[in-house]
């Protein structure tokens, strides 16, 4: 189908190009279902980092993923992803984690600090997936910073896609897609 209905539909759009072998971030951890999407597309042979600050998402997929040998989890911010020096693909998935306080979520500082981060380290042909949700407290402003830095990008150094679910009601996210070029 061309045209998607859920956000996770473009997602697995982009990872079904070739990321064996690849390093991949996930900037939002949760419950680590950007995780097992990107474990499936490096591969065995590739390495995935996820990043989140709440000690039930890291605890519920220490267990998840407790015989997955290529994913180290890191209990900080997206906001710190430059403990990385390279990476091909990271996806970040905003807001706040299903089922749990609202109050702890992602901001428009951390976020527009750890894109401008990742713009920089993510290797070239790189990708950044950025899933933007609307409805909960601070998410227009997260939503605006990331669309002011995301405009802010030279266009002869990245590409920059806005996807979003045009007549869906209920405040449906809006996926960014971004690849340096080379």
């Amino acid at each position: 189908m061309i045209v998607k209905e859920k956000y996770y539909e473009i997602v697995d759009e982009v990872l079904a190009n070739d990321f064996k072998g690849k390093i991949a971030v996930d900037a939002t951890l949760g419950k680590g279902n950007d995780t097992e999407k990107l474990l499936k597309a490096v591969g065995e042979n590739g390495k995935v980092y996820a990043f989140d600050i709440q000690d039930d998402a890291i605890d519920f997929c220490q267990e998840k993923f407790k015989d997955v040998n290529n994913l180290e989890i890191f209990k900080t911010s997206h906001e710190y992803i430059d403990i990385l020096e390279s990476y091909d693909l990271v996806i970040y998935n905003l807001g706040y984690l299903p089922g749990s306080d609202k109050k702890i979520r992602t901001n428009a500082m951390s976020t527009v600090i750890s894109l401008s981060k990742a713009t920089k380290d993510i290797n070239p042909c790189g990708i950044l997936i950025i899933v933007s949700y609307m409805g909960h407290e601070g998410s227009e402003e997260e939503r605006t910073g990331v669309e002011r830095f995301l405009k802010s990008l030279d266009q002869k150094l990245f590409k920059v896609e806005k996807r979003e679910f045009f007549n869906e009601i209920n405040n449906p996210p809006i996926v960014y897609l971004v690849e340096k070029k080379l």
